[in-house]
């Protein structure tokens, strides 16, 4: 390999690191807000930290996907009916990725899953400026809530 090929190679490998480092550093930054919730347990992590699940007790599951670009977090509720802990989950760790308020995310949130449990394709989406919420939500076989927050 000539000299000017091997500075390629490394000048990509220095952009990869440095394009790494700007998609890792916000992730970070979650993650450490995450381990601060004092009733989520981490419970699963994939190399290079690109998914990372906890859990709250037998009903909520959260996971936080730094995969792509823009990161987001995904909140389930196993049951027919989420209760206001899950909800206020929603909103604190929806205000990672969102910039909107923590308010106005559970509102959302409350939206989307009414419009979803309307649906038949039982899935539903609500956009407002900074924020975008995508949900499933269903009453067969017992229940379940899914919220995920992205960043607008």
């Amino acid at each position: 390999m000539n000299t000017d090929a091997l500075m390629g190679v490394g000048a990509g490998l220095v952009l990869l690191a440095l394009s790494t480092n700007v998609f890792a550093e916000p992730c970070n930054d979650m993650l450490s807000a995450l381990q601060q919730e004092r009733h989520l347990s981490q419970v699963k992590q994939t190399e290079g930290k690109q998914t990372t699940e906890y859990r709250d007790g037998p009903n909520i599951a959260l996971s936080l996907s730094c995969a792509t670009g823009a990161p987001n977090i995904a909140i389930s509720w196993d049951g027919p009916t989420p209760d206001q802990a899950f909800y206020d989950l929603v909103g604190r760790t929806g205000s990672l990725v969102s910039k909107s308020p923590a308010a106005d995310i559970v509102k959302a949130s409350k939206q989307c899953r009414q419009q979803a449990l309307k649906d038949d394709s039982e899935i539903a989406t609500v956009e407002q400026k900074g924020l975008a919420i995508e949900c499933q939500a269903f009453a067969r076989d017992g229940g379940g809530t899914t919220i995920t927050v992205f960043a607008e």
